[in-house]
């Protein structure tokens, strides 16, 4: 709670009080509000360095690139060190996903480099609380991060590269990175790698990029809907979020047909909203409640 708080008050400082203020002390305390933020981030405690990074994705800001980066690194000379804890690094990387700097670029993928070889075929992506994030999960965002940076032949490389990765979760994270790079020059590869997947929630996320990319109601977006019908529930609540962010109004009757017989509630969440998405945020009450 006291958390947002902070947030609320440090977006409404540098958003909103130079406009009414017109003078230097709001701008002063706004500048003082975000490198307390780098500061935290460059020498905080763990949680500090987790909290600046949350708050650096809600103010992006050139000047916080370098210090994202860095964190981003963590410490390389004490391996067991909280600084390389697996949900820093995908805080972190998140934050840097919202710079949108060409700068980036490389330190991203030198980082995603280290980390690779350490994620075996075997390594799971599940979590009930940030502790417990592991280091496939932050592998997984640092691919979306390269993504979603300006493009470079480099970046689209390493993508490509991981879409054969032995591990499904980095195979998925692959494909969504090419979803934000959005070049339909990366289809084919995304097409010959559908071809040979076997993982369920890894063919729905490089049907998701395919999909996003093209944005037709082809082929590849019928196969999409068809994977609501998947028996795990979480292939079906990607599947539901990849259909509300293409957002092609052929995605109704199958979000329709989905919430009918959808069991698990998080999943129902999802489905509801990204029929809403679909409808164009205007999904009757009366909507849902017949189908329930």
């Amino acid at each position: 709670m006291f958390k947002n708080i902070s947030i609320s008050i440090i977006l409404f400082s540098i958003c909103v009080l130079p406009l009414f203020a017109g003078g230097d002390k709001a701008v002063e305390y706004a500048d003082r509000a975000y490198f307390e933020q780098i500061r935290k981030l460059e020498s905080g405690s763990y949680e500090e360095k987790v909290d600046a990074a949350d708050y650096l994705k809600f103010v992006s800001n050139k000047l916080a690139v370098r210090p994202l980066l860095n964190a981003l690194r963590g410490n390389p000379k004490t391996p067991k060190s909280l600084e390389n804890h697996p949900y820093l690094k995908f805080t972190v990387a998140q934050a840097l996903s919202m710079m949108d700097q060409e700068i980036a670029i490389k330190p991203t993928i030198e980082e995603y480099k280290k980390i690779e070889p350490t994620i075996q075929e075997k390594d799971e992506p599940y979590f009930t609380s940030k502790d417990d994030y592991t280091m496939v999960i932050a592998a997984g965002e640092i691919l979306r991060t390269i993504g979603s940076y300006p493009y470079a032949k480099e970046s689209e490389d390493v993508l490509v590269n991981a879409l054969s990765h032995p591990n499904f979760y980095i195979r998925a994270s692959a494909a969504d990175g090419l979803k934000y790079m959005n070049r339909k020059e990366t289809v084919n590869f995304l097409v010959s790698t559908l071809e040979k997947e076997k993982n369920d929630f890894t063919k729905a996320a490089i049907l998701n990029s395919i999909v996003h990319i093209m944005r037709v109601a082809d082929k590849s977006f019928y196969n999409l809907c068809d994977m609501l019908k998947s028996e795990n529930p979480s292939v079906r609540y990607r599947v539901s979020m990849a259909l509300g962010e293409v957002d092609l109004k052929a995605a109704e009757f199958y979000l329709r047909q989905a919430l009918l017989v959808e069991d698990k509630q998080n999943v129902r969440d999802q489905i509801r909203k990204d029929l809403a998405t679909v409808l164009g945020f205007k999904l009757p009450t009366i909507s849902v409640l017949s189908v329930e």
